[in-house]
């Protein structure tokens, strides 16, 4: 029988560099991981999930990435991580955006060289990253787990959740302008409410590095804000190539939704893996990483 040789892929080394950029009146910060070779590669700009920073293993995918011979900005949303802003973790989806938006802007001209942009978005990233992709020219887009239906994320919680959680909306909401705001766990005790479900959460806070200062906490309006979100109506207006991967027991970003979304993205790529929602950025990283990179590369094969 013959033996069809396979060309080994290639590996780089890597620089990291501090990045940072206004958006809203706010310095955002980031980190730009540089391959050592081409001159200028294709760049990923990567967003996280629900009131998470960069190190909760988004670094370690740019990483990957880089090695693999792209490019990667891993950013903090603005009142995140190390970027600038009051209140502390505050999601605030369509600041998200106009985040990702700058930070895109950002990164295409690094060097005076204009670069193609890959958005890359985990969990309510995820769902960030298709609507940028549907509002303006990108090369492709990466959505991991992407929480694109904030009324579909409502409708699968309990009502005793719901009523907590408006409740608490509307008291951070209007004690806001007062200077009174009412901050939720992101990750909820045994019998306390929490932003995100168990076992979700659990896994959520396993990501969080021992060193890290976030603290377990968000202003409950962000929730009201997140209810309303839904960025799978702008799905059919991307028109770059895109990959969606789903995982098949994640009870923040239902797999229906994504799979619905990849059926309005014309061409896009849908992959379901098994597992929780956070379990592409831990145990079932190698796997997602692998099926992103033969995605990436089949895009940018000329690189």
């Amino acid at each position: 029988m013959p033996v069809t040789a396979t060309r080994p892929r290639r590996r780089f080394d890597v620089a990291t560099t501090t990045l940072a950029f206004e958006s809203g009146g706010r310095t955002c910060r980031g980190r730009l991981y540089r391959p050592d070779r081409p001159a200028t590669p294709p760049v990923l700009v990567l967003g996280a999930d629900f009131a998470a920073e960069g190190s909760f293993g988004y670094r370690r995918y740019a990483e990957r990435f880089a090695r693999a011979g792209y490019a990667a900005f891993v950013f903090d949303y603005r009142a995140v991580g190390e970027s600038d802003g009051e209140p502390r973790n505050l999601v605030d989806p369509a600041g998200q955006v106009a985040d990702w938006n700058a930070a895109v802007d950002r990164v295409r001209t690094l060097g005076g060289e204009r670069r193609r942009v890959v958005p890359w978005g985990f969990g309510l990233g995820g769902g960030h990253a298709v609507r940028v992709a549907a509002n303006r020219p990108v090369a492709a887009v990466v959505a991991v787990a992407p929480l694109l239906d904030g009324r579909a994320f409502a409708r699968a919680r309990p009502p005793r959740y719901l009523a907590r959680a408006v409740g608490a909306g509307l008291r951070d909401r209007l004690g806001a302008p007062l200077g009174r705001t009412h901050a939720v766990p992101v990750v909820g005790g045994h019998d306390e409410f929490g932003a995100l479900p168990r076992p979700t959460g659990d896994a959520y806070l396993d990501a969080v590095p021992p060193e890290s200062d976030w603290r377990n906490e968000t202003p409950a309006r962000g929730l009201l804000s997140l209810f309303r979100y839904r960025p799978i109506e702008d799905a059919a207006r991307v028109t770059a190539p895109t990959f969606l991967l789903a995982v098949s027991d994640d009870d923040v970003a239902a797999p229906g939704v994504v799979a619905d979304a990849a059926d309005r993205i014309e061409g896009s790529t849908f992959l379901r893996l098994p597992g929780g929602h956070v379990d592409p950025l831990g145990p079932a990283f190698e796997t997602a990483a692998a099926h992103q990179r033969t995605f990436l590369d089949g895009v940018f094969a000329d690189r």
